[in-house]
């Protein structure tokens, strides 16, 4: 029986990150599987190490994932957006899912306190992209979404996509929710990057087409 994916670490790297995946569940609650965390946490590491940008994360909760993606980006600047209220209602888009108002609702100043040690992250509360002001002339490497439903999805994915450096991962949770998926594939019907679901947990990831050689900046 595979524990909640855990299992499903690539052997050669069970040592480094598994315990600390484990971890981060613990202390967080972390609503991911093994393998979804060691796919936010290696992607992290590969794109810092290649691509110039910040990170964002929008769909914050306790930190499970922003807890990663710290252990991952260096000294570069993350933002992460939440409510800190939980979910709003699901619109017409979302029929059929199992969320509710204000579920996910999570304390800012316990999340403060939980990513402390960390240099240069920063916290936004409210419902995005209202919040989104203060970074809208930013470049980002990498922006995580685990918002739930369609609204807060196309929300996000209009508000990166064109921020994104070239060479960058924008990576989202819930590929399975239907509201997530028709936001997902609509968004991206006319573009040039392919939407790339991953195996063993329901993220997809899309890769920012692009010469990324330009925004190489090495370790961060």
């Amino acid at each position: 029986m595979l524990a909640r994916g855990l299992d499903l670490v690539p052997v050669m790297d069970r040592r480094s990150h598994l315990e600390f995946i484990r971890q981060v569940m613990r202390e967080t609650g972390l609503a991911m599987n093994g393998c979804e965390a060691y796919q936010v946490l290696t992607t992290v590491k590969a794109v810092v190490e290649k691509v110039g940008g910040e990170l964002a994360e929008v769909g914050v909760y306790r930190c499970g994932s922003a807890r990663l993606i710290c252990e991952a980006k260096g000294t570069r600047e993350l933002h992460l957006f939440d409510t800190f209220a939980g979910l709003p209602a699901p619109g017409k888009d979302d029929a059929g899912v199992a969320f509710w108002p204000g579920q996910f609702a999570a304390s800012l100043e316990a999340a403060q306190e939980y990513l402390k040690a960390f240099p240069n992250v920063h916290f936004y509360k409210g419902l995005f992209p209202s919040t989104a002001e203060p970074i809208g002339d930013k470049k980002f490497c990498f922006v995580h979404l685990d918002v739930d439903l369609y609204e807060a999805t196309r929300a996000g994915l209009e508000f990166f996509y064109p921020r994104m450096t070239a060479g960058g991962v924008l990576m989202c949770h819930d590929y399975d929710a239907p509201g997530v998926r028709l936001a997902i594939d609509e968004f991206f019907g006319d573009k040039p990057e392919l939407v790339i679901q991953q195996p063993a947990g329901s993220h997809c990831v899309v890769v920012k087409s692009g010469d990324c050689s330009s925004g190489a900046v090495g370790r961060g």
